[in-house]
C-alpha cells in the first residue's frame, strides 16, 4: 500500500533538519525552483559541493522534489532545479 500525502506530511512535521540541511530548504523554498549553483550562489558559497550532499538528503527525505530542467543562470548549462514539497 503506499504512504498516504498526509502521513508524509506528518513524518516530515516531525523529522528535524540539520542546521545545513534547513539553510539549504529555506533558500530553496526562497528561490522557488533554484539549481543547485543558484543555491550555491545565494548562500555566498564558491564550491557547490557544499550545497549538493544537503540537497541530495532533502530530495532522499521527501523534503524536496525535481522542478524542472531549464539552463542555470550561472552556468548557462541544463540542469535540473529543485522546488520544496
Amino acid at each position: 500500500m503506499p504512504v498516504r500525502d498526509t502521513s508524509k506530511r506528518a513524518y516530515k512535521q516531525i523529522q528535524p533538519l540539520g542546521l545545513a540541511q534547513q539553510i539549504v530548504y529555506d533558500v530553496i523554498e526562497k528561490l522557488g525552483c533554484p539549481t543547485d549553483m543558484e543555491i550555491t550562489k545565494n548562500l555566498g558559497y564558491a564550491d557547490p559541493n557544499k550545497v549538493r550532499p544537503r540537497r541530495k538528503e532533502l530530495l532522499d527525505m521527501g523534503f524536496i522534489t525535481e522542478c524542472e530542467k531549464r539552463i542555470c543562470s550561472i552556468t548557462k548549462r541544463t540542469v535540473w532545479s529543485w522546488r520544496v514539497k
